[in-house]
């Protein structure tokens, strides 16, 4: 799919009016090709977010420079090299450039030092990642790395109305693959194999990159959370876990579904996932602006213990067993987390905010009070990994909360999780995510 050219200059606004600055620059450089180690092979290009947010420029190479007092965004354009026109063919003209990206200027990098010189900026802001030794070396005092960033990532944080449809068709693109490997799935597929499709069918579908190595989790795979070697076979009485999420025009998707590799649901697979649907849900009634995140997080968790005390998992009070933090070993994540241009997106802790100590809940990604324009991921989940879970059943103390028998018959079921992308409106939520989770509508999918 072609990249269109996106309205980039009203981020630049946004991010000025953040600075709060009446007079400098900001200057950012953009990502250059990187090699595998120690050979020639080029890894693949990927540019760095905040000068694409800016910008709209997926090409190497670049800078970017922006008038604090006019506005003026200019495009820095890598030179013309006749080794690299030989190895990668003409690059586009400044002409050309300007057509495609949303900025007011496109000049060669030998220009560079003339452009800094024509706005003589008393201060340069930047980020404390980037390179800024393409400077000349009578403008490095003025460089400042502290102001910009706090800036740029709370203008990220809030999604204009374009950004939100390019996310919505990354779903899309993401959510028609998922629904082709539950389809699959049932063929004898592995994990390899599935994690193949849904590369294979992003590509076709516009989206060649992915926002983050895919997890294909089958059985007891899927109780780790971040389950990346994908090579292990599946059984038809398994559970399937898959979180994937491809990225159309650097934005990103991040979906999660576990369904049975069978195609139908075992009773325990059901009892297990319908809580975690039901955590979801309850998430859901509570996403709209003023609400806390960490409190969405709380009665997430709270869903989880009901549902596992009244499946005789845990044994005791529900308030006794949230305060000695017995769930959070069986709900170990934060429920969700900002997304965007990455999938875990900046700005989920404002300068100055700390997170909260404690297990399960010192795992989460954002406090923030929810506001219209944010988009996040919900993605509560269920998990029986010993490694966490056996610490607790070893200690007297906390090993009365657990029917070992009851824990031991649910441990097969492996790891639940179910992760929608939404953004918060003004009255409550859009979810851009459109893959089928209730369980009738799995298995009438997979049949």
């Amino acid at each position: 799919m072609p990249l269109q050219k996106l309205p980039t200059a009203s981020n630049v606004q946004k991010v000025i009016k953040n600075l709060n600055k009446n007079d400098g620059i900001i200057y950012l450089k953009g990502q250059v090709l990187h090699e595998r180690d120690d050979t020639d092979v080029e890894l693949s290009f990927r540019q760095e977010s905040n000068f694409f947010y800016l910008t709209g420029v997926t090409d190497a190479d670049f800078h970017v420079v922006v008038s604090l007092s006019t506005g003026k965004i200019t495009l820095i354009a890598p030179d013309i090299v006749a080794d690299h026109v030989m190895w990668m063919g003409l690059p586009d003209t400044p002409e050309e450039l300007l057509q495609k990206y949303d900025v007011n200027d496109v000049v060669y990098a030998s220009k560079l030092d003339q452009v800094l010189q024509q706005e003589n900026p008393q201060k340069i802001y930047t980020l404390p990642i980037c390179d800024t030794s393409a400077l000349p070396q009578t403008f490095q005092s003025k460089v400042d790395k502290d102001a910009l960033k706090p800036a740029i990532y709370e203008a990220r944080m809030y999604k204009a109305k374009w950004e939100v449809e390019m996310m919505r068709e990354a779903n899309k693109i993401s959510s028609d693959a998922h629904i082709k490997l539950m389809k699959e799935a049932k063929a004898g597929l592995n994990e390899q194999q599935l994690h193949a499709l849904f590369l294979y069918e992003s590509a076709r579908n516009g989206a060649f990159f992915q926002s983050y190595n895919p997890i294909v989790a089958a059985g007891s795979n899927a109780a780790t959370l971040h389950y990346g070697k994908n090579n292990a076979g599946i059984s038809p009485d398994q559970f399937v876990l898959i979180d994937a999420g491809a990225e159309l025009n650097c934005y990103a998707s991040d979906i999660t579904r576990t369904f049975p590799a069978g195609g139908k649901f075992s009773q325990e697979q059901k009892d297990i996932y319908e809580i975690v649907l039901e955590m979801q849900k309850a998430s859901f009634e509570l996403c709209k602006p003023g609400v806390e995140w960490e409190d969405i997080h709380r009665l997430a968790l709270r869903v989880a213990c009901r549902g596992l005390i009244k499946l005789g998992v845990l044994k005791g009070e529900e308030d006794e067993l949230i305060a000695k933090h017995i769930p959070a070993c069986i709900f170990p994540h934060g429920l969700g987390h900002s997304i965007g241009i990455d999938v875990h997106d900046v700005g989920g802790y404002l300068p100055g905010v700390q997170k909260i100590d404690e297990p399960g809940i010192r795992n989460l990604r954002m406090r923030r009070t929810l506001q219209a324009g944010m988009a996040v991921t919900v993605e509560p989940g269920i998990y029986f990994c010993d490694f966490i879970i056996d610490p607790l059943l070893k200690d007297e103390a906390t090993r009365k909360y657990f029917d070992i028998e009851k824990l031991n018959q649910y441990k097969k079921v492996g790891g639940v999780r179910i992760e929608d992308d939404i953004v918060i409106t003004e009255t409550g939520f859009d979810n851009l995510t459109t893959v089928p989770k209730e369980i009738h509508e799995i298995e009438a999918l997979m049949a």
